[in-house]
């Protein structure tokens, strides 16, 4: 009896940690089939024409597009096309695609002006070496995103930052606040009678996270035909909780989704509510949809800042990313640019980091290198913003500061040309985010494209 015992034993522990095993294989399979992707010339796109924010958005029809399959990833940095001749010196090439480009009869004029900007920016900076030693000072000293000015016939209008398009709200519905049908799986609570956020709020501890999944709780408020995240003092008609589909760990899978539906319960026998939930296999299907969309379209585009002379030291670096105003990461491994959206808000435009220095653990006296890469995260950055072009304005700064020369990954410069295809590729990116009611830089978007 007792060899029977132990035996029994021995395979019920064999078959949890087999289980545990399994569950950690899928979760690792997850997390590397998300990371983020980066761009290349190279990728066979549509024609070029730049990016815009469209003024029309129906995210109650996106949410029923489908891709015909998930995208292959792969994680490129951006290079310069096949048979795009390497240029002996930078600010002659830009000069010359520029003019390039703006003569092309398929150049767009959104996208020549991006060019001829950028052009100007390396010519000015580049006489002002030969000598203007005042227009140096004056590039090293400003701000950092800002350009030398260039001699122009005339100057050009400031780009006007288009707002991203607000779906309107059906007459007699409540407006939305947090929870979207586009990324989350919602379950509505029917109250009995109202309750008020100061019985709900002890009930939710345990609807903070499902797995790696956020989840967040609204309530109703008829006076204002709202919803709004569930808060003391307030009267509330009806609840709705709503579970995140995917996001950068991978979709919603069964044991998340069990785990979220066992919190819904608890709540709605605490609440004598009645909830009306969703089917598991349905559920989880929308979420590997969704994360397979998020997938194909989670893109990072960098660029490096290579030394033509000396390594630099860390404490360099730190010294110019401070003076230029980007801000140290909490973990002390990059610096961030900050730029403030529509709303006023400050949100992330880029990064710049050294290697793998952490400048809040490394010697800084001692910790060198020559290149610097600046990271663009294209999903998170308002598209209004003009994100690249400042990546590629502030590169072009630092590298003339610096002694530098702005390459990529395999040490070829970037020129306008490389600029050129790099903007084809992310109109095509815009669009499709814009496509599925969530653009770079929204909401939605910084919720989906998160940990």
């Amino acid at each position: 009896m007792k060899l029977n015992m132990d035996l029994q034993t021995a395979l019920i522990i064999a078959g949890l940690v087999f289980l545990a095993l399994l569950f950690g294989y899928n979760q690792w399979q997850i997390r590397k089939a998300r990371r983020p992707r980066e761009l290349s010339p190279e990728d066979d796109l549509p024609p070029m024409r730049e990016p815009v924010v469209g003024q029309t958005t129906a995210p109650e029809t996106a949410t029923r597009l489908h891709e015909a399959g998930a995208e292959s990833v792969q994680r490129r940095e951006p290079t310069l096309a096949p048979g795009t001749p390497a240029a002996p010196s930078q600010p002659n090439h830009v000069a010359a695609a520029a003019a390039a480009a703006a003569s092309t009869a398929d150049a767009d004029e959104a996208v020549a002006e991006e060019v001829a900007v950028a052009a100007g920016v390396v010519q000015a900076e580049s006489s002002a070496q030969d000598g203007d030693a005042e227009a140096v000072s004056a590039a090293a000293t400003g701000p950092a995103v800002a350009a030398a000015p260039a001699p122009a016939p005339a100057p050009a209008p400031a780009p006007v930052s288009v707002p991203a398009p607000v779906a309107a709200v059906p007459d007699g519905q409540p407006a939305p606040a947090m929870i979207d049908p586009l990324i989350d799986c919602i379950v509505p609570l029917h109250l009995e009678r109202k309750a008020s956020g100061d019985r709900i709020l002890p009930l939710t501890g345990r609807l903070r996270r499902a797995g790696t999944k956020q989840v967040h709780i609204e309530g109703l408020r008829a006076e204002a035909n709202a919803w709004e995240p569930v808060t003391a003092g307030h009267q509330y008609e009806d609840l709705q909780v709503g579970v995140q589909l995917a996001n950068r760990s991978g979709p919603l899978n069964a044991l998340e989704f069990s785990e979220f539906i066992t919190a819904v319960e608890s709540l709605a026998e605490a609440l004598d509510a009645s909830a009306d939930l969703p089917d598991m296999s349905e559920t989880v299907a929308n979420a590997r949809e969704l994360d397979g969309f998020a997938a194909g379209s989670d893109v990072q585009l960098g660029v490096n800042v290579i030394s033509d002379g000396a390594p630099w030291s860390a404490a360099y670096v730190q010294n110019v990313a401070t003076q230029d105003g980007l801000v140290l990461s909490r973990d002390g491994t990059r610096f961030i640019r900050y730029q403030a959206n529509a709303e006023g808000v400050q949100r992330p435009l880029f990064t710049l980091q050294f290697g793998d220095t952490n400048f809040l653990r490394d010697d800084l006296t001692v910790k060198s290198g020559r290149k610097i890469t600046l990271l663009l995260d294209v999903p998170l950055a308002d598209q209004g913003a003009k994100p690249f072009k400042t990546v590629c304005e502030y590169g072009n700064t630092l590298a003339q500061r610096m002694g530098a020369q702005l390459v990529d990954d395999n040490m070829r410069p970037l020129t306008e040309a490389s600029f050129i295809a790099i903007f084809s590729q992310l109109e095509t990116l815009y669009q499709k985010l814009e496509a599925r009611g969530m653009p770079a830089g929204s909401p939605v978007a910084l919720r989906l494209f998160s940990v």
